[in-house]
């Protein structure tokens, strides 16, 4: 009631939130199948002294509460890391259970090497109020990561099996990264690096958090890689150039930084943010699956297009309005998901 009235919350208040929320999530865990998962095992035997992990590893892997054991680590680095409101904004937004929230974070953290960028935040020298921004923006980010992997299988598959199932694609596509952004992006993420060196980020420490939201799509891509048999840097010039002719670029970044203070609307633009980017992961899906268009996506695109001419004029003119009309508002991206 206190946030709500424009208050603030006291530290105590803070301190109750936060615990309140990893007790909830750990015992979503342990209700769920995600502590049974070999690949987190590190969680387990991180709990433990290194001593204890050198000359007991066997007999801590057995422990009889490993279960317990790693619910309560890995909703503490949830909570801690993700903050206590985004795990349960993402469970409301996608559906999906606190356990499938966590698993999704934990995937997210191996794939995009999480713990280097925390302890970067955590250890490098500069002021505090930039080390909280940094750490707020990468919270975004991760939060992104997290909503596409829990479209991607977090729900149904194992943390680990669903790493390792997109892990070569991804690390192909992060070396790509400045290949995934179109104009629109590439404005947003100079945005953000300003933002950061302004307030006092050093400047390797602002890359690694801007580079997260530069692979936003990522996890769509490496898992439409795979199934299509298509190599993921062919893959992405034909997903920035759809998104780029269509205007879906400039739907999708609108969404992703605004901030209603409705809970509704909340809910509905960031479900469109990840809609915006579905779409096109699932029309390249659908669209690359003859062998012709696998051997020239752009052409198919192009091929596509051309045939719309059109219906393309049409949708491309209401995205004119809506940008024209800044600042852009939930009901016009709604209007806009809907057309495309």
């Amino acid at each position: 009631r206190r946030a709500a009235d424009g208050q603030g919350l006291t530290r105590p208040e803070l301190a109750l939130l936060l615990s309140s929320a990893k007790l909830a999530i750990q015992a979503s865990l342990e209700q769920g199948e995600v502590p049974g998962d070999p690949g987190l095992e590190e969680i387990l035997l991180g709990a433990f002294p290194a001593a204890m992990r050198t000359g007991f590893r066997k007999f801590l892997l057995e422990h009889r509460l490993r279960r317990e054991i790693i619910a309560t680590e890995l909703a503490n680095m949830v909570a801690n890391r993700l903050g206590a409101v985004h795990p349960f904004e993402l469970a409301e937004e996608e559906g999906a259970s606190l356990a499938h929230v966590a698993a999704a974070f934990f995937a997210a953290a191996r794939l995009f090497d999480l713990p280097e960028i925390w302890a970067r935040l955590d250890e490098t020298p500069m002021p505090e109020d930039a080390r909280l921004l940094a750490m707020d923006r990468l919270a975004l980010a991760t939060r992104s990561q997290v909503a596409d992997l829990l479209r991607a299988g977090a729900g149904t598959q194992a943390p680990s099996l669903l790493e390792a199932r997109l892990a070569a694609a991804v690390k192909a596509l992060r070396a790509q990264a400045g290949d995934l952004l179109g104009a629109d992006a590439r404005r947003r993420s100079s945005g953000l690096m300003a933002e950061l060196r302004l307030a006092g980020v050093p400047e390797r420490e602002a890359a690694m958090v801007t580079c997260l939201f530069d692979l936003d799509g990522v996890v769509g891509l490496a898992g439409l890689a795979q199934d299509c048999g298509i190599a993921p840097a062919r893959l992405t010039a034909v997903f920035t150039a759809l998104g780029e002719r269509l205007g879906l670029d400039w739907a999708q970044g609108s969404a992703a930084i605004m901030d209603p203070s409705d809970p509704w609307e909340r809910l509905l633009v960031a479900g469109l943010a990840r809609d915006f980017q579905q779409m096109r992961v699932e029309f390249l899906g659908r669209l690359l699956q003859g062998k012709a268009a696998r051997a020239d996506p752009i052409g198919a695109l192009d091929r596509w297009a051309e045939a719309r001419d059109s219906s393309i004029d049409q949708f491309r003119a209401m995205i004119g309005r809506a940008q024209r009309a800044a600042p852009a508002l939930p009901s016009m991206l709604a209007q806009i998901a809907g057309q495309a």
